[in-house]
């Protein structure tokens, strides 16, 4: 848990102070990027992201929400998930404006709804969602700790109760939902009606993330090393190593792994996995995203320039194999992605 903290403060908005050595007085000796401080070689060799469109923030359903147009100042500006598809079109969660919103893939409005249960007098924090490949989608109400599956047109068809401090949620081919819930250190499976047809107990690092046959994945990491692993059993769990990645970057660095991340999948079951590594000065050493296949092995890595505004908002793979994430300034959110070769 420590390390993930690490990791998010390293690339937050708020700068790398969270991991400089309390002893040291040395100044970080990195390329400043964006903020961020990143080592000579990377600086000059990370992959830098593409805007897909500019999308105004406000309050109109053309719109997204931004800070100003904040609830009460309950949650942050700007989306906090949202899911590409294979048109180039995407969806956003517009928590800010309480609406489920698609956008084509030059920012024009396709289609919206509101929340379930969202009024001029109840806000509702939903904070991940997930598409339905047959239609519909899942949100999940943070506050409530509660997962509703909604059909096109924001209906609520099954309510999933009994969820709160979920991590995040994700689907599998079958359409079912997958909660992780590091609290209760568990992995849950439902299918459509809601109904809870696995669990996968006494794993906190397992993600929504799932192999070709639907295996749910995760990953652990030290200093020095990162551990794929797929889960082949429930109730009780077994897990299996898929394949080991062990930090490269030469030891005078002293870079450590600060983070590491399951991401999601493309259309064709490759999965996609981000290693953070910093030194103690908060330099970024490496800021890697590696295609694999669903058996672990390697296929595409590439190192990208970070964009500190997407944390700690979800990051998300298009169905042909890209990263999907965001930037912001004052005035527009700009959907991005980000090429592996």
């Amino acid at each position: 848990m420590k390390k993930l903290i690490i990791g998010l403060l390293v690339i937050g908005i708020v700068g790398f102070s969270g991991i400089v050595d309390a002893k040291s007085s040395a100044k970080p000796s990195g390329v400043l990027i964006n903020g961020l401080q990143y080592e000579a070689g990377l600086a000059s060799s990370a992959v830098a992201h593409k805007d897909i469109c500019a999308i105004l923030y406000g309050a109109s359903d053309s719109n997204v929400g931004g800070d100003k147009e904040s609830h009460k100042m309950k949650i942050g500006g700007a989306p906090f998930a949202y899911s590409p598809l294979a048109d180039g079109s995407f969806w956003v969660l517009d928590t800010i404006n309480q609406k489920m919103k698609h956008f084509a893939a030059d920012g024009k409005l396709i289609s919206c709804f509101t929340f379930p249960g969202s009024s001029s007098e109840k806000f509702v924090k939903m904070q991940d969602m997930a598409v339905i490949p047959t239609g519909g989608f899942y949100l999940y109400d943070s506050v409530e700790g509660m997962v509703i599956r909604v059909d096109d047109k924001g209906m609520p068809k099954a309510y999933i109760e009994g969820l709160p401090n979920s991590r995040e949620i994700g689907i599998d081919s079958k359409g079912n939902l997958l909660v992780a819930n590091p609290v209760m250190h568990t992995l849950l499976r439902f299918n459509p009606a809601g109904e809870l047809i696995e669990r996968y107990d006494g794993q906190t690092f397992l993600s929504t993330v799932v192999d070709a046959n639907d295996r749910p994945l995760g990953v652990k990491f030290n200093d020095l090393e990162a551990e794929l692993f797929r889960a082949d059993k429930a109730s009780p769990t077994v897990t299996v190593s898929l394949a080991k990645f062990p930090l490269q970057t030469p030891k005078e660095r002293n870079a450590r792994y600060v983070s590491a991340q399951l991401i999601g999948s493309d259309a064709k079951k490759n999965v996609y996995l981000q290693l953070i590594a910093c030194d103690k000065l908060g330099v970024i050493h490496q800021y890697r995203f590696l295609r694999l296949s669903s058996d672990g092995k390697t296929l595409g890595q590439a190192d990208f320039l970070a964009v500190a505004f997407l944390y700690p908002r979800k990051k998300a793979i298009t169905p042909d194999g890209k990263v999907f994430g965001f930037r912001s300034d004052k005035k527009s959110w700009f959907p991005i992605t980000f090429a592996l070769p």
